[in-house]
């Protein structure tokens, strides 16, 4: 089978997704029509707009339903851009205008690989697909206070006879700070549903449909993903398609450690 494997950052994708030309043989536009049942979100210009500045309410959420998500302090940084304007710098013009979100972290923690399969099939509930989210935000957040965490998200599909298309997307790298607003907004159904949907529709494989998920041998294929450049640890969750049995709680968000 074919495969082509395409790396980006969050900002890359996301930018990727807003900038990209429709491809002449994709005759759907999803990523816009899509409803909100379908991708928790009223227009691809909201779901944008929660991959730039933060899903603020998503956080609020969870510390209503689930309590807060783990211990720790999350500090207002001043910055050029984030989820909250800086009113005194913006009176004073100075050009950190805005407060980023960003976690408390130690340095020198061990190095622990976070892998998670960002796509799922049509007729997952996108509800459900937002307690999936859920959990896997919190155990992110529970790690990330005893291990310096790289965070990766893969879309992985095969289109029909054309092969394997992979988008690999760098949530989180070593050594950064854990902006846990922007980070929750990844497993929100509007990533793949939107986000991803806008980078696929510029795609010549495109052909009638958003391809087929491809988990058959995904263990593997992730081993070798980071078998050049790797944590101490690396870590596989288990996939949105396990949704029907999967108990939605940190003990059981991951699957694997390779």
């Amino acid at each position: 089978m074919s495969e082509v494997i395409e790396k980006f950052s969050y900002r890359e994708f996301v930018d990727y997704a807003v900038n990209r030309t429709k491809h002449s043989v994709c005759y759907s536009e999803s990523s816009r029509s899509g409803s909100k049942s379908f991708t928790q979100t009223n227009s691809f210009e909201e779901s944008i707009d929660y991959a730039n500045n933060g899903w603020d309410l998503g956080l609020e959420q969870f510390k209503i339903e689930d309590g807060v998500l783990a211990s720790g302090t999350t500090h207002l940084n001043p910055s050029l851009a984030g989820s909250m304007p800086h009113v005194q710098n913006f009176i004073n013009g100075f050009p950190q205008q805005m407060f980023e979100l960003v976690d408390e972290r130690e340095y020198n923690l061990p190095t622990l690989d976070l892998v998670v399969p960002l796509n799922y099939s049509h007729s997952v509930d996108s509800k459900n697909a937002l307690k999936f989210g859920k959990s896997i935000v919190a155990y992110i957040n529970k790690m990330a206070s005893t291990h310096n965490i790289r965070l990766t998200g893969v879309f992985c599909l095969k289109w029909g006879n054309k092969g394997r298309r992979t988008q690999v997307v760098t949530l989180k790298n070593f050594d950064e700070a854990l902006v846990v607003n922007n980070i929750a907004f990844a497993f929100h159904p509007s990533f793949f549903r939107r986000v991803w949907f806008s980078v696929m529709e510029s795609r010549e494989y495109w052909s009638s449909t958003y391809g087929s998920n491809q988990y058959q041998d995904y263990r593997e294929y992730v081993k070798s993903l980071f078998q050049q450049n790797k944590g101490e640890k690396i870590m596989y969750f288990k996939s949105l398609m396990d949704m029907t049995s999967f108990k939605f709680t940190q003990e059981n968000a991951s699957e694997f450690i390779l």
